[in-house]
């Protein structure tokens, strides 16, 4: 379990993630304001929409603004890079300069980090060269310089298919050895066989792991994978109180009913 302020994340019902992804200041404080009306334990501010996230001073400003409205309520910041469904590109040292600014400002309760941001999966999961392993390595360290300060989740996306198990496995453990607090892999199903495969995979390796796990198959057809996580063993689900940040995303209220009947 993980404690971010009054949410226990890892214990009881999932608890539910809402989305801001407003492009400027006004919209996304808007934002916040209608989310606090919806049952929604977790708000995170997609930087990766707001069209000033390249300027430092812009984005901490809002920080504040934000924080100031959400009355205690935990705030996630994401910056989701193009490469993993996101709307923006950014260079790996911009990314971590942004998100190390955002830890230290003190205005953030947890952080997403994208594991293989510079990374092959081959690169990872063989026989690593002393290269990748050092780059590795400053991976973790840098991973644990955010800890210090906020609760990090490790994040691994694939908008075009689910991995076969193995590499689901592999890629798990890799985001685990990365050292983050909560470990979350989203996936894009070709059928129903690849959502009841990714949510059987969540089952088995929440019961083997000690962290809090999040898990989700996306579109449509993976809709029940954001339902049915206090079976399978994910912690959090992300529903919409606006535009969806991914695809198979529902109204939280909706998604707050569905999981209070299942509970």
């Amino acid at each position: 379990m993980v404690q971010v302020g009054d949410v226990s994340i890892g214990s009881g019902k999932p608890k539910i993630c809402a989305s801001i992804t407003e492009t400027d200041r006004k919209s996304i404080i808007a934002a916040a304001d209608i989310l606090l009306q919806k049952r929604v334990d977790i708000i995170e501010w997609r930087i990766d929409y707001y069209r000033e996230a390249g300027h430092w001073d812009m984005v901490l400003e809002t920080l504040q603004r934000l924080k100031m409205s959400l009355y205690g309520r935990p705030l996630l910041v994401t910056f989701r890079t193009k490469e993993e469904g996101g709307s923006q590109e950014i260079e790996t040292a911009a990314y971590r300069e942004l998100l190390d600014h955002i830890a230290q400002s003190g205005l953030v309760d947890m952080i997403d980090v994208e594991i293989f941001k510079d990374f092959t999966y081959e690169e990872l999961a063989g026989d690593r060269t002393p290269e990748v392993q050092e780059r590795f390595e400053n991976l973790k360290q840098w991973i644990e310089s955010l800890r210090q300060r906020v609760v990090v989740v490790g994040s691994y996306h694939n908008f075009d298919r689910t991995p076969e198990d193995a590499e689901l496995k592999d890629r798990l453990q890799i985001i685990d050895e990365s050292g983050v607090d909560i470990p979350k892999m989203a996936v894009m199903p070709a059928n129903r066989l690849d959502v009841m495969r990714l949510m059987m995979f969540t089952l088995q390796m929440a019961e083997q792991m000690d962290k809090p796990l999040i898990t989700m198959s996306m579109s449509p057809t993976g809709v029940i994978s954001r339902i049915c996580g206090q079976l399978v063993g994910s912690c959090v689900t992300f529903g919409t109180a606006g535009k969806a940040s991914a695809p198979g995303q529902i109204p939280a209220n909706l998604l707050s009913t569905f999981l209070k009947t299942l509970a």
